[in-house]
């Protein structure tokens, strides 16, 4: 069982990540591409948290 600390840093990464994908398809490219790469870097962390 996952303790409160771990589940809420949890749920914020996955926000993250989906609103990036979300700014990502509705703003243009070039300004969207700050995020890119913290998005990514979450999206790994999430692989090998549930692996």
């Amino acid at each position: 069982m996952t303790d409160s600390a771990e589940l809420l840093s949890l749920l914020v990464v996955v926000e993250f990540v989906v609103m990036a994908a979300i700014v990502a398809l509705l703003v243009p490219l070039d300004a969207a591409i700050p995020l890119l790469p913290l998005a990514l870097v979450f999206l790994v962390v999430l692989y090998l948290y549930r692996s």
